[in-house]
Order: C-alpha cells, then sequence, then structure tokens
C-alpha cells in the first residue's frame, strides 16, 4: 500500500509504503505539500504540523488516519 507525495502545486513527487520516507521528503518541499492516499490527504505540512520535528509522529499520524479509513495495513 503506497501514499502519495504532493509538491506545493499538486505535482506527485513520489510515492513509497514508507510513512517515515514520505515525511521526510514531504518537509523538503515546506508548507502544503501534501501526502494522500487515494485523494486523501493524510498530512499537510503547516497545516498538520512540521514534518522535520518528529517523522516518527507524522508517520504514526498518518498510519492512524488510514485506520480511520478503514484501510488495512497488514497486507
Amino acid at each position: 500500500m503506497k501514499v502519495k507525495v504532493h509538491h506545493p502545486d499538486g505535482s506527485v513527487i513520489a510515492d513509497t509504503s514508507d510513512f517515515a520516507a514520505a515525511a521526510l521528503l514531504m518537509s523538503l518541499y515546506g508548507d502544503n505539500s501534501l501526502i494522500t492516499y487515494r485523494g486523501k490527504t493524510l498530512w499537510q505540512e503547516g497545516k498538520d504540523g512540521i514534518g522535520a520535528d518528529s517523522y516518527d509522529t507524522t508517520s504514526m499520524t498518518i498510519e492512524q488516519k488510514l485506520i480511520d479509513m478503514g484501510v488495512r495495513l497488514d497486507g
């Protein structure tokens, strides 16, 4: 299961199944960059926080949002 990382202009930069890697990449692009899954925003840099403050926290937030959406993370 992969998430997409978006530049602030909306273009897709990457897709990855590693949430921490997505957080790291997203944080490089700054405010309004996004991590999404199937069109749903999981994290918006600046609005939801600053990913670089804690990649672990960002990853856990993404994981929890996916679980709340009913997405199975175990396969």
